[in-house]
């Protein structure tokens, strides 16, 4: 892909060596109170620990005060801190894997990170500190920045890295992101930036017909490249969900066995069920496809439901020869999210 005329920049697929990844860790002064860092930091702290043993792990942190907090947490839990760095840049919020950079490739390789103007999911929420970290990401790590015309969040698409890239067109192409752009217009962008020839879109869902997303349904819960040549994609076996979300899974499948990758093929389509039961915490039935692969290890979510030893099981079978860890995002779903969406990848 990289040696196409109109193609200048390459986003690796997850799967490919990372320099290291990114996180926001969580704190109490902005969005969602003073106990906000209280609840989730040990999610944090679990991801922190099982990431360093396989590539450096990037910490961004609201102040001084919080980076010493952090350090000291992560010290207790025998992290070794030679693998961890921190940048101060005050945040809103911990989802860095939407209003963070998507970084990418030139031709000869040098690593540039893309800026897609993240908007708070369509000015939802307050996202004015957190729309400023791709810029603090470039200045402070002297990495080039390029600024796209597009509006989106890295957890609203997913590439192979052979030119294949997919997404829902509820959460890109929307009035609350795009108002102005058309489906071409979008797709040239991705193509010019990202790398990607062949677009795969599922209808999605926009948020005033689905009261459990703000992200107007992001790719990364609902179906995931596992390889060049496989889709894993969400279901509920029981049908029980609510109508809306069996009528979209049912829908997304069909769309998916029409999709085809770079050669004219067919990908391998490979079910992964929802949670057995309504996670609590949210409302909603849980993704096991919100994981995220590292160097050495895929961190996926669980949530003490019956369904967590099959979703593993399944991911496990995906990517032989890495550790795969269960890592219970109970109450960060509560928020709206899961490990994927925390998460940002920086390739090597």
């Amino acid at each position: 892909m990289r040696g196409k005329e109109n193609i200048e920049f390459y986003m690796p697929a997850e799967w490919e060596k990372h320099e290291g990844t990114w996180l926001q860790w969580p704190h109490g002064r902005a969005n969602k109170g003073k106990y906000y860092r209280t609840k989730l930091e040990d999610i944090w702290v679990n991801i922190t620990k099982e990431l360093h043993y396989g590539e450096n792990v990037h910490i961004i942190v609201y102040n001084n005060e919080e980076r010493e907090h952090v350090r000291l947490k992560l010290s207790e839990a025998k992290v070794s801190l030679d693998k961890i760095d921190f940048l101060i840049q005050e945040t809103n919020d911990v989802w860095i894997r939407d209003n963070g950079p998507i970084f990418v490739k030139d031709k000869e390789d040098n690593i540039l990170l893309t800026n897609w103007n993240f908007n708070g999911w369509g000015n939802r929420y307050p996202h004015k500190n957190d729309a400023m970290v791709p810029m603090k990401i470039s200045k402070i790590y002297n990495i080039p920045k390029i600024d796209t015309s597009v509006c989106l969040e890295g957890g609203g698409v997913e590439v192979n890295g052979k030119g294949s890239f997919m997404a829902a067109k509820s959460s890109i192409m929307n009035e609350n992101r795009n108002p102005m752009l058309s489906q071409k217009e979008i797709q040239s962008s991705l193509t010019k930036h990202l790398g990607v020839t062949n677009f795969i879109w599922i209808t999605g869902i926009r948020g005033e017909d689905n009261h459990n997303e703000v992200t107007d349904y992001h790719i990364d819960a609902a179906a995931r490249f596992s390889n060049e040549n496989t889709i894993l994609y969400e279901y509920d076996p029981f049908n029980e969900s609510e109508e809306y979300l069996s009528k979209a899974y049912e829908r997304h499948y069909q769309e998916l066995k029409q999709a085809r990758n770079t050669d004219g093929k067919p990908f391998q389509l490979i079910p992964v069920p929802v949670t057995r039961k309504v996670v609590k915490e949210a409302g909603c039935k849980g993704s096991y496809l919100n994981y995220y692969i590292g160097n050495e290890v895929v961190l996926v979510p669980i949530y003490g439901d019956k369904h967590d030893k099959l979703g593993l099981q399944i991911i496990e079978g995906q990517f032989l020869g890495k550790r795969v860890v269960g890592i219970n995002v109970n109450k960060l779903y509560a928020y709206g999210g899961m490990i994927h969406c925390v998460t940002q990848q920086q390739p090597k």
